[in-house]
């Protein structure tokens, strides 16, 4: 696999890599997320609790940022953008691949 098919998500301080799959969106090993996203509105907290709990979201040494301590399938690049960013998300518009920054929307249309 090439890094090409990675796309990357950066909201805040959290940097994520993901990309899509058959059945979902994998976010990649590694990636981080907010433990406090800017928005109010957060739609996938409870997702992201579960995930905490399940140990797929660790505390990361900054003390700002959650660390998948492993892959992770998402149903959609919008939950997993969810997760990363800790508010809602249109995935389609917010994962951007690095060698061109063309959105996923972009890329599949």
């Amino acid at each position: 696999m090439s890094e090409n098919d990675w796309f990357v998500m950066r909201p805040q301080k959290a940097q994520a890599y993901g990309r899509p799959v058959g059945d979902g969106f994998l976010v990649r090993k590694g990636s981080t997320a907010m433990r406090e996203g800017s928005p109010r509105v957060k739609r996938d907290r409870e997702e992201r609790d579960r995930l905490v709990r399940q140990g797929v979201l660790v505390p990361d040494t900054d003390p700002d940022l959650y660390r998948f301590s492993r892959d992770h399938l998402f149903g959609s690049s919008s939950v997993a953008g969810g997760i990363v960013k800790d508010g809602n998300c249109s995935g389609p518009q917010s994962w951007r691949r690095p060698t061109d920054r063309k959105t996923i929307k972009e890329v599949f249309r």
